[in-house]
């Protein structure tokens, strides 16, 4: 993804989510990207010149540390030159944007400056009333997210089909939940085909997730309700996309073909599922694309719920997709780990940002 350096520009800054990362690769030929074809897509359905910045977030640090390396990359990027910054979230990514754009939010020094230079808050499956996945899985939480992130880069190169892979990825993916972050540079090219120094930035990713945990505390619903009440009265316009994905159940077709992301989405969709404790509502708005399905309180796309994808209930538009599928991870393209049945397509990710490219040029 281009980064944004010229003065005068305007600037659509993404941010990544939980276990979040901008790119791994060179950064004028990046192998894996966290927003999958989003650039191309918003090119091809957009008006005004605009360039495009990633943030690379602490991956599973704190909100508040998170926000912290968010304004830095903003302050960055105004001091480059940017005259407006367009903030475009997806999963904790959208939280992180409203705690910069928001006032009321004490983390943060004095940005007033900041504030008047933000067009716009974007946000894709953000998890403002947290989720409940959170709370029950606790630590256990760190057994399954690594191997469902770590593995979608996998799968976005094509190796996850080599079914000796998963053994080594299991034994990884525990070293680092067990904050023994020891996979060699080389043990991560040969599980992901890629070159040595995209290796070490693999590796790099995986040690950072080790050392640090606090997000999954941070996203509890009790927690989140209590920074919601701090928050409250100082939003500024969030313009928020729902994701829902079919709800889990034994799928002979998907669990022969995949047994192992099967089994991991329905265990992560099934933890999820729980209607909210403060009465916030099913979200209201447009369907993207032409699939749909019935929304109930306890739909959720895999790790957030619908109810806490908006923070009150009005969204810019619903699709049809896991937590992964509206970023550019789906199954057909062969770029997902999760198997959720939501029969993903190229359609339902035009329709999904290029209506994130109407509410950017409307801005």
């Amino acid at each position: 993804m281009t980064d944004a350096r010229a003065a005068g520009a305007e600037v659509v800054l993404f941010v990544p989510g939980f276990f979040g990362f901008g790119e791994f690769g060179h950064p004028d030929r990046p192998l894996v990207e966290y927003f999958a074809r989003v650039e191309e897509t918003l090119l091809k359905a957009h008006v005004r010149p605009l360039r495009f910045a990633v943030h690379q977030p602490p991956p599973a640090g704190s909100l508040a540390e998170r926000a912290q390396s968010l304004h830095l990359k903003a302050m960055e990027l105004l001091q480059q030159g940017a005259t407006r910054l367009h903030l475009v979230g997806h999963s904790t990514g959208g939280v992180d944007a409203r705690l910069l754009a928001n006032p009321r939010y004490g983390g943060l020094p004095a940005r007033d400056e900041l504030l008047q230079k933000i067009a716009s808050v974007i946000t894709i499956s953000a998890p403002f009333r947290g989720t409940p996945l959170a709370r029950r899985t606790g630590r256990g939480a760190w057994l399954i997210m690594p191997t469902l992130w770590f593995g979608s880069i996998l799968a976005s190169r094509g190796r996850l089909r080599l079914a000796g892979h998963l053994a080594a990825l299991f034994n990884l993916t525990k070293r680092a939940t067990l904050q023994q972050p020891t996979p060699t540079d080389q043990l991560i090219a040969d599980l992901a085909g890629v070159d040595e120094d995209t290796a070490h930035q693999i590796k790099r990713f995986l040690t950072d997730v080790a050392r640090d945990h606090r997000l999954v505390q941070d996203l509890t619903p009790e927690a989140m309700a209590e920074l919601n009440r701090v928050l409250e009265g100082g939003d500024p316009r969030l313009e928020s996309f729902v994701s829902v994905s079919p709800r889990a159940g034994f799928s002979p077709f998907k669990f022969v073909a995949a047994p192992l992301q099967r089994t991991l989405y329905d265990l992560a969709w099934a933890l999820t599922a729980s209607p909210p404790r403060d009465g916030a509502p099913i979200p209201r708005g447009p369907w993207l694309g032409a699939r749909r399905i019935a929304l109930t309180d306890t739909s959720n796309d895999g790790i957030v719920p619908a109810w806490s994808q908006t923070l009150h209930g009005e969204a810019q538009g619903i699709v049809l997709g896991d937590h992964l599928d509206v970023i550019g991870h789906y199954e057909s393209v062969g770029a997902t780990f999760m198997r959720s049945g939501s029969d993903f397509d190229d359609a339902r990710f035009r329709a999904l940002w290029s209506q994130v490219a109407r509410c950017l040029r409307e801005r």
